[in-house]
């Protein structure tokens, strides 16, 4: 078994993470309920063999985008280990 897709929700906005059978690239798609001054829509496609490094920084942003806050480090992991599933 494996995961296609993951979609998250938090109270700011939802992200939705996947990656396609045989593909080489992970979709990440980060949505805002009720954009500000802030990008309403940020996608990212990045290599499936992403360093552990990359992939943590796009969570710390996902993170804040989801949850309105900036987060703290066990927040950010949340994200950061649905995100690693989809790695090589």
């Amino acid at each position: 078994m494996r995961a296609k897709r993951i979609e998250l929700e938090g109270s700011a906005g939802h992200v939705a993470i996947e990656r396609q059978r045989d593909s080489d690239t992970i979709r990440i798609d980060s949505i805002l309920r009720e954009p500000k001054k802030e990008q309403a829509w940020m996608t990212w496609e990045i290599p499936a063999r992403t360093s552990d490094d990359d992939l943590f920084k796009i969570a710390e942003t996902v993170q804040r985008r989801c949850d309105g806050v900036v987060g703290t480090n066990s927040m950010i992991h949340d994200y950061f280990r649905e995100m690693q599933r989809f790695q090589d």
